[in-house]
């Protein structure tokens, strides 16, 4: 999502401008020309009053025109306020070196342009050095405290550090100076979004639309929220406008996607994701998407390219590892299965559903101890996994192998299999009564079988093999698995 810059306060003979940054950037305040240097706090090096706090109903600045970059490239700087244009016109261009050079000789020249620092710091976050980014938005800060952009830069470095505290305290402190501005207000519902508070978030994001309706950052995040507060109808409608507000925003495209398929609209769903990549075609996060709706919908080899692309995006991803790794064992591939999940458990230590998954391909190519293994760690780990509970059942209830055998322990995991889910599914009634047979009670595993067979869904999908099972309880015989 890019990310709209407020602009510095105007002075005799700037040229005051909100830019538009793309998303890799923290950038958020900008002017093309610094004009004066703005006020200052009192200090040594710096005397003067801070400049004046945001004026309420203020006009916002205007939008820059090709003429107004021709005119500044096309000048030799010759004092601190030609390097500063400069360094936004590199940062404008994704050139964060160059930018950082330019603002550096302009506070070798004017060691008071509190911009020049503000514009540096966001440079060096841009770059990922954030204690010499927090060092230069500190110094803008002590010359002119009141500088809200200062504090919503400073607010971005430390939200990027993974220090939301510090964040949201800039960012309040940024509404506190300027209450119209609507960047600060949607910087703080992305705070208070991190830190679990969906609603203050979501309030935040209808103020900063409240003052201005046209912002389509605010449409995207307020319209994310509500997708994790599940609030489908409405995010879709949000995302709706963001993306008429901006066509080209390809984080509104893939979050859009992902209400199409939480709704179940799979081809609506592929075709955001697609146009999410054709905006941004190292945008792993569409790749992943989009694998998962061609997997829903038994593309599997498209979903299997796609996947393949967003890991290699981003190999951290233990989840498209996991995803990837469900489409191989699907087609029964279960060796390259397990290969992927070894990659998402060695990425993600505690993914229990890693586990799970590992544990049934393990036991499809008759690894059983591994199997047993990686079904112990997932119910470890997610005790109330009703998933893992009843293939560790089956395993220990059915195994043509006795040393993995335990009927005991086959019915106490079968048995918390169906409390967890309220004695509702059959599929998990024919697992219990695997366990109870194997314990040798065959009369409860017999009702439990007859138990299962009562649902016409399961009857159709299991009902000769739980048949033929039914017989063999009856006979006072456990099942094996072949």
């Amino acid at each position: 999502m890019r990310g709209y810059i407020p602009s510095c306060s105007p002075k005799s003979g700037a040229i005051s401008v909100i830019l538009k940054w793309p998303p890799s950037t923290l950038l958020l305040g900008a002017c093309l020309a610094a004009g004066a240097a703005q006020g200052q706090t009192p200090a040594a090096r710096c005397a003067g009053p801070p400049s004046a706090p945001a004026i309420p109903g203020s006009a916002p600045a205007r939008e820059p025109t090709v003429k107004d970059y021709e005119q500044i490239l096309q000048r030799t700087p010759r004092n601190a306020r030609d390097y500063y244009d400069h360094g936004v016109l590199h940062e404008r261009m994704g050139q964060h070196t160059s930018a950082i050079l330019d603002y550096s000789r302009a506070i070798a020249l004017d060691a008071c342009l509190a911009q020049a620092y503000e514009r540096r710091g966001t440079a060096y976050a841009s770059l990922g050095e954030f204690p010499r980014a927090l060092a230069d938005l500190d110094e803008a800060i002590r010359i002119d405290a009141n500088s809200a952009s200062a504090h919503v830069n400073r607010g971005a470095a430390y939200e990027a550090m993974g220090q939301n505290a510090p964040a949201l305290a800039d960012f309040s402190q940024a509404i506190a100076l300027d209450p119209q501005s609507a960047n600060a207000h949607v910087r703080r519902g992305q705070s208070l979004e991190l830190a679990g508070e969906l609603e203050g978030a979501l309030q935040e994001y209808g103020e900063a639309l409240r003052i201005d309706p046209n912002d389509a950052q605010a449409f995207f995040f307020r319209g994310r929220t509500l997708i994790r507060q599940r609030r489908f109808e409405r995010a879709l409608a949000d995302l709706d406008k963001a993306l008429q507000l901006d066509p080209r925003d390809a984080k509104a495209y893939q979050s859009r996607a992902a209400v199409f398929a939480a709704n179940g609209d799979q081809a609506r769903s592929i075709e955001d994701y697609t146009a999410a990549i054709r905006l941004d075609a190292r945008y792993a996060l569409a790749w992943q998407g989009r694998g998962d709706a061609y997997a829903r919908t038994g593309q599997t080899e498209r979903a299997l390219q796609d996947y393949g692309e967003a890991i290699r995006l981003n190999p951290k991803n233990a989840y498209v590892y996991y995803s990837r790794a469900l489409v191989l064992a699907g087609r029964g591939d279960h060796q390259a299965a397990v290969a992927d999940l070894d990659q998402a458990i060695e990425r993600r230590a505690e993914f229990a559903r890693a586990y799970r998954q590992r544990g049934m391909s393990r036991q499809k190519l008759g690894q059983y101890a591994g199997a047993v293994a990686d079904f112990e760690e997932a119910i470890r780990l997610d005790g109330r996994d009703t998933v893992a509970l009843n293939e560790l059942a089956w395993l220990l209830a059915t195994s043509s192998q006795a040393q993995w055998r335990d009927g005991r322990r086959a019915v106490e995991l079968a048995r918390t299999a169906c409390n967890l889910s309220g004695w509702k599914v059959p599929d998990l009634f024919d697992t219990y009564a695997a366990a109870l047979a194997e314990a040798g009670r065959f009369e409860d595993a017999v009702k439990w079988q007859e138990a299962a067979l009562e649902s016409a869904e399961f009857e159709l999908a299991h009902g000769a093999g739980a048949r033929a099972r039914l017989q063999l309880y009856r006979a006072g015989k456990p099942f094996r698995a072949p």
